[in-house]
C-alpha cells in the first residue's frame, strides 16, 4: 500500500476524484445506522458515498486505504458496542461500485456489458442489508433496550459536533457514543474528522453540479440526445435513461438494460460527453481545491495519520 500523500493545493484528494466517497466510515452518525450493515450512501453518491468519479468512467472499486480504515472503525464500533453491554457485527465494504460511479454519463463499456446500470447490484444490496445482522438484532431488541442501543452508538443527542458547509447550510451530529469514539480513537479528534469529512464529501456534491451547470456541457449533451434518439432511446439526460432503466415499477430486463448502457457508453464517446465532464470535472476540482485548501488538506492529514493505527488495530502488518 502506498504511504498517503498530502494533497495537492490544485486537486482534490484522488478518492474523491476516482469513485464515490465510501461513506461508511463516515456517515455511520444518524438514528440506528450503527445497526444497518448498508450504510453505504446512494447516489450521492458517493457518498458517501462516496457518488462520483470526478474524471468520469473509472469504476474503481474501493482502495486498500478505503477498506482498511472502515475495516479499523467497525472494529472500534464493535468492540465499543459489547462494552455497552450490545452486539454489533462488522460488515465489509461492497468492492463493485454501483451506476453512482458514473454521475455525468456511463462511459465503461466493460462496465455497462457486466451490469448494465446496476439494478442486479442493487438487489444483491438490497438482499444484504434486508438479512443484515445487525438489523435483525436491533429490531428484536425491546423498546427501552432499542432506546439505550441507539444512545450508545450515537450519543443521547444529535447535538456537540458542528460544521458549516461549503455553499452554506449547517450539520450536526454527536460527539458522544460509539460511532463518535471509534471515530476519535481512530483519526485523533472526531471534531476535526467530522469537520474535514464532512466538508470534503460536500466538494463532491457542488463539482458536479457546478459540471452540469457549465456552459460547455450543453453542447455534447445535446448531441448525446440526438446520438440517443437516433438509437432509438428517446432521452434527454443520462439521469434519465438510469431512472427508466432502474425503475422498481417498470424493470427493462437484464438484456434490454445491457443494451441500453451500451448505447449511452457508444453515445457519450461520440457526442464528446464523456470526454467534456472529464475536462470540466477536473477544472472544477481543481478550483474547489483551491477555495478550500485547508479543508482537503486536513482531510488528508488525518487519513494519513490514521492509517498506522488501523494497521494495529486491524493487525495488517505496517507498510514500508
Amino acid at each position: 500500500m502506498s504511504r498517503t500523500r498530502a494533497a495537492h493545493p490544485g486537486r482534490l484528494p484522488r478518492r474523491l476524484l476516482h469513485r464515490p466517497l465510501l461513506a461508511a466510515a463516515v456517515a455511520v452518525a444518524g438514528a440506528a445506522t450503527a445497526f444497518a450493515a448498508a450504510v453505504l450512501p446512494d447516489g450521492n453518491g458517493l457518498p458517501a458515498g462516496r457518488a462520483s468519479p470526478a474524471v468520469a468512467g473509472t469504476a474503481a472499486g474501493p482502495s486498500a486505504e478505503d477498506r482498511l480504515l472502515h475495516d479499523a472503525e467497525q472494529r472500534l464500533l464493535r468492540d465499543c458496542m459489547r462494552r455497552q453491554g450490545f452486539t454489533y457485527q462488522v460488515f465489509a465494504l461492497d468492492e463493485e461500485p454501483g451506476v453512482e460511479a458514473f454521475p455525468y454519463v456511463l462511459d465503461d463499456s466493460a462496465w455497462a456489458g457486466r451490469h448494465g446500470y446496476g439494478s442486479a447490484l442493487r438487489g444483491q444490496r438490497a438482499a444484504r442489508a434486508r438479512s443484515d445482522p445487525n438489523r435483525a438484532y436491533f429490531a428484536a431488541l425491546p423498546p427501552d433496550r432499542k432506546a439505550r442501543a441507539l444512545a450508545a452508538a450515537n450519543g443521547p443527542t444529535p447535538r456537540g459536533l458542528s460544521t458549516d458547509l461549503p455553499g452554506g447550510g449547517t450539520v450536526e451530529r454527536s460527539g458522544q457514543g460509539c460511532v463518535a469514539e471509534s471515530q476519535d480513537l481512530l483519526y485523533g479528534d472526531v471534531a476535526a474528522w467530522f469537520r474535514a469529512s464532512t466538508r470534503v464529501e460536500a466538494l463532491e456534491r457542488i463539482r458536479r453540479g457546478r459540471v452540469t451547470a457549465d456552459a460547455g456541457y450543453r453542447g455534447p449533451l445535446a448531441r448525446w440526445e440526438r446520438c440517443m434518439r437516433g438509437a432509438g432511446h428517446p432521452y434527454a439526460t443520462p439521469a434519465q435513461t438510469r431512472a427508466a432503466a432502474l425503475s422498481p415499477t417498470r424493470p427493462l430486463g437484464t438484456a434490454r438494460e445491457v443494451a441500453l448502457a451500451l448505447a449511452e457508453v457508444r453515445c457519450g464517446a461520440a457526442s464528446g460527453l464523456a470526454a467534456t465532464a472529464r475536462r470540466l470535472d477536473a477544472h472544477h476540482a481543481a478550483a474547489l481545491a483551491r477555495t478550500y485548501r485547508a479543508d482537503v488538506e486536513q482531510w488528508e492529514r488525518l487519513r494519513a495519520a490514521a492509517l498506522p493505527r488501523a494497521r494495529r488495530i486491524t493487525g495488517e502488518p505496517p507498510r514500508g
